[in-house]
């Protein structure tokens, strides 16, 4: 009987301490899985903000060119504007110079004409006995000027006022200026307006020719007389 009892009571402590060891194990299984839980759980986030940190890094990245883009499209919207001034300027100062040109002649106008009064009233007589025909001509235009600034008429033989007079003589009488014998060249009336005698060395025609001054544009013929 008492050897019995020894046993039970034996048998029963092993149950007791394997269940302990079983329930010990049970725990440490259960804590263990409440761990990883955890550390999934917290390691998810973390996860999730590294995902949206890359994401806009992405974006800004995508986005950073459409920035350049706009940056070019402004830089050449401006060049565009730059170049349309430019040729507006550029139309401008082409405007200018052909409205100067419709206002002056031109070299090919100055030349020598077989007829250089072709299209001229032409009458008989004129200021003075001594007039043969006065030629008038509304189509004579300045001969233009290289100077600048307040205009004094100035008859002296080497100053430009005094060669772009001969300029002026030598388009209204068709003569050309080495063709051209200058008998007198002086004021005529008043201080913008003059008068030359000259004579053509291969015909021997003397013409006397009024001119005035247009302010910017230089001499203008307004009179022809051909002398006997």
């Amino acid at each position: 009987m008492s050897e019995t009892r020894e046993s039970r009571f034996e048998n029963r402590d092993k149950r007791r301490k394997a269940n302990l060891v079983l329930n010990i194990l049970i725990g440490i299984v259960l804590v263990l899985i409440v761990v990883v839980a955890s550390s999934l759980m917290m390691n998810s986030p973390k996860e999730q903000a590294q995902q949206d940190a890359s994401k806009n890094d992405s974006e800004q990245t995508t986005e950073a060119p459409a920035s350049d883009n706009k940056k070019q499209t402004s830089d050449e919207d401006v060049k565009d504007e730059d170049k349309g001034k430019s040729d507006s300027a550029d139309k401008e100062d082409s405007d200018s110079d052909s409205d100067k040109d419709k206002d002056s002649v031109s070299d090919e106008d100055k030349s020598t004409s077989d007829d250089p009064f072709e299209g001229a009233e032409v009458k008989e007589g004129g200021s003075s006995a001594n007039v043969e025909k006065t030629i008038i001509n509304p189509d004579w235009k300045p001969v233009g000027t290289q100077q600048s600034g307040q205009h004094t008429a100035t008859y002296d033989s080497s100053s430009q006022d005094w060669k772009e007079m001969l300029e002026a003589i030598s388009y209204a009488t068709g003569v050309s200026q080495d063709n051209m014998t200058l008998i007198w060249l002086g004021n005529n009336g008043s201080p913008q307006d003059a008068k030359g005698t000259i004579q053509a060395k291969d015909t021997g025609v003397k013409y006397q020719v009024a001119i005035t001054w247009v302010d910017g544009k230089g001499w203008k013929p307004t009179k022809v007389e051909q002398l006997k």
